[in-house]
């Protein structure tokens, strides 16, 4: 068999013999000495082999096989971490990093999806308006909130005939001044619409500022909004099993081909009892919690985060519908052009129109 495959060199972390075993070993990531990636999607972990996902669709497949060979070969292009040997470097996809991949996913998007794209300020943020150009009457008195994602406000737009504010937030990930920037818009929309009709919705660390910025609105004596979308928050400071089992299988987090940890530590300023949450997974479920849609895929390392949200918020007597697809990765439905975005962005469309007044 000619396939053409990368040899990605990990270290090995052993721990000396001992009657009791080193907790700091213990808490590294279990690497193996070597990884590869087939041309066809298949990883190779040491001794373990995991075919490409065998039930995802054509699409799907293929495009997890071209961002696991990016990965690769971006790994070794860093020099030192990764030997490769190819059969044909001119079918090898150039490698690219998630700006890069985001903006295309925006592109793709806006071919798609009929919607006009309009820049703005609201409450002194900077904003970008996704409209429907036909909007339905009974979606006029509503409105939608995004956070981090343009391809994932633009296809919820688009299918569900409501227009999404995607809010640029400052601070680049989960921080207080994003909270801020999304509570100065939603101030704002409140003086036009009813809170029942605000829906707020974001993916990764814009899922996390979705739930901190609604566990937040209490203090800020605001209404909470009608419905919430959660879309794989971001668990990079909680160390969940998922960070483990599917590093290395997660076509866009994985951390296999650095040998680096899969998760990182806190490294905010210690939060007062005024300020939101820190993470998806802290702080209580206020009363009147809106109805939550949650999205992720069996090799996203975010799943644990994802599955124990949905869990903490049925315990506090939420509604809360758990959309978790097979074989997919960290917000897959950043490449539009798949089947199972289009289906995971129908499901929270239709769950903002089903839940929004």
């Amino acid at each position: 068999m000619n396939a053409k495959w990368f040899l990605i060199a990990c270290p090995i972390i052993a721990a000396a013999q001992s009657d009791k075993p080193d907790p700091a070993t213990l808490t590294q990531p279990p690497n193996v000495a070597q990884m590869v990636v087939d041309s066809d999607g298949t990883l190779h972990f040491g001794p373990r082999t995991v075919p490409p996902p065998a039930l995802a669709s054509t699409e799907a497949k293929q495009a997890y096989t071209n961002q696991m060979l990016e990965q690769a070969r971006a790994s070794a292009a860093r020099g030192g971490v990764a030997s490769v040997r190819v059969a044909d470097a001119n079918s090898i996809p150039e490698s690219a990093n998630t700006v890069e991949r985001i903006a295309r996913g925006k592109q793709a998007a806006l071919k798609i999806y009929p919607v006009e794209e309009e820049p703005q300020k609201i409450g002194g943020v900077s904003v970008t308006i996704y409209s429907p150009k036909s909007v339905p009457a009974a979606n006029r008195s509503k409105v939608l909130m995004e956070f981090e994602i343009d391809a994932e406000a633009i296809a919820v737009s688009g299918l569900s005939g409501i227009r999404v504010i995607k809010v640029n937030y400052r601070g680049g990930g989960p921080s207080i001044s994003g909270n801020e920037d999304i509570v100065a818009v939603y101030r704002e929309l409140l003086k036009t619409y009813k809170p029942k009709s605000i829906g707020m919705f974001g993916a990764s660390g814009g899922c996390t500022l979705a739930q901190t910025t609604i566990l937040w609105l209490p203090e800020q004596k605001l209404p909470l909004p009608g419905a919430v979308g959660l879309n794989t928050c971001s668990g990079g400071s909680n160390p969940g099993d998922s960070r483990y089992t599917n590093n290395g299988l997660d076509a866009t987090l994985s951390t296999a081909f650095t040998g680096q940890p899969p998760f990182g530590r806190r490294n905010q300023a210690a939060r007062k009892p005024i300020d939101p949450p820190a993470t998806a997974l802290d702080g209580d479920i206020p009363a009147g919690y809106p109805p939550a849609f949650l999205l992720s895929g069996t090799r996203d390392m975010c799943l644990s985060q994802t599955v124990l949200l949905h869990r903490k918020l049925r315990n506090a007597g939420v509604e809360a519908d758990l959309n978790v697809f097979e074989g997919m990765w960290h917000v897959f439905w950043g490449n539009p052009a798949l089947p199972e975005s289009r289906e995971a962005m129908a499901g929270l469309a239709k769950f903002f129109n089903r839940h929004l007044e």
